[in-house]
């Protein structure tokens, strides 16, 4: 996406969003537009109405319709699921703004990161009930792996992966990579060649964090943003669970996976999938702040020749 498409996210005024509101939900009196809380990749906005306050989602990184209609579809599954989500309310591809547009309930609370800033007693209980979630949401399955909005990719889960590290590899410079391509290629090819047949559909969330748990009065209520799911193996989601939370939250790894594994007992591929899951993470954030965040790249080289080098 251009640069110019975020500008204009970031220049949507509160006028421009109320008038999108009318447009999609004709029946809402709106009182009131306001800034809503920070997000990386949206423009959000809070608009007080007579059917309660409702949450206006302007994309600012990635405005292609469908990518955004994924998301929808996305959430829908992962409330089928029983796990606890913000609803949607209303979706259009095209609005007066010149960008999709996403309305959904609001619901009161913060994330998890600032809740357990505050009171960090709480973090078993906040990582044991993510847990939870996170082996309901892998409980979704299907035939093939790829888009939530896809027929699905019948191949193994290794063809997949190896696919996923041969593009990013082709685009990202060699002196980026830790001691070049050669010594990433040999590492991904061993650990692909060690998986063999292992690996199965799952709905991965694809940005497991706290930021995206959603706590109230000290407890979760919801799961977020489900911006970057898709059809992956499980274990493709633990690659930002090592780091964002087992690693900048010790003592929330055990209760995770104690609650995790209640819906899927270890196995003797574990080891060597969540290696995977790790790998790929550290190599696609490479990639996406090559684009988007550039004083992040080296820690991601790093992370990536650790990864390499197998610590």
């Amino acid at each position: 996406m251009s640069a110019g498409s975020t500008r204009l996210a970031d220049a949507v005024t509160a006028e421009e969003v109320e008038a999108v509101l009318a447009e999609l939900c004709p029946t809402a009196v709106v009182s009131s537009v306001r800034a809503g809380p920070h997000s990386y990749s949206n423009r959000l906005w809070l608009a007080g109405t007579d059917e309660g306050e409702l949450l206006v989602r302007v994309p600012g990184r990635t405005t292609d319709p469908e990518y955004v209609g994924a998301t929808l579809v996305a959430t829908d599954l992962a409330a089928d699921a029983g796990i606890p989500v913000v609803r949607f309310r209303a979706f259009s591809s095209s609005t007066g703004l010149g960008l999709p547009v996403v309305v959904q309930e609001y619901r009161p609370g913060e994330s998890a990161t600032a809740a357990l800033r505050g009171e960090r007693s709480d973090l078993a209980r906040v990582a044991g009930v993510l847990g939870g979630w996170v082996g309901a949401l892998h409980g979704v399955r299907r035939a093939g792996f790829g888009p939530v909005t896809s027929a699905g990719d019948a191949r193994s889960w290794a063809e997949v992966a190896d696919g996923q590290v041969r593009g990013a590899l082709s685009r990202l410079p060699g002196e980026m990579l830790p001691a070049g391509r050669a010594p990433v290629e040999a590492a991904f090819g061993r650990v692909l060649d060690e998986l063999g047949s292992a690996g199965e559909p799952s709905l991965a969330h694809g940005d497991l964090y706290l930021d995206n748990v959603l706590v109230d009065g000290g407890r979760p209520t919801a799961l977020l943003d489900f911006e970057h799911a898709g059809f992956r193996d499980r274990f493709a989601d633990f690659g930002k669970l090592t780091e964002l939370l087992f690693e900048w939250w010790p003592g929330s790894e055990e209760p995770f996976l104690e609650a995790y594994r209640e819906r899927f007992p270890a196995e003797a591929s574990d080891a060597v999938r969540r290696r995977l899951g790790t790998g790929l993470y550290a190599l696609a954030q490479l990639e996406y702040f090559a684009r988007w965040q550039p004083d992040l790249v080296q820690f991601y080289r790093d992370r990536l020749g650790e990864w390499v080098a197998g610590r």
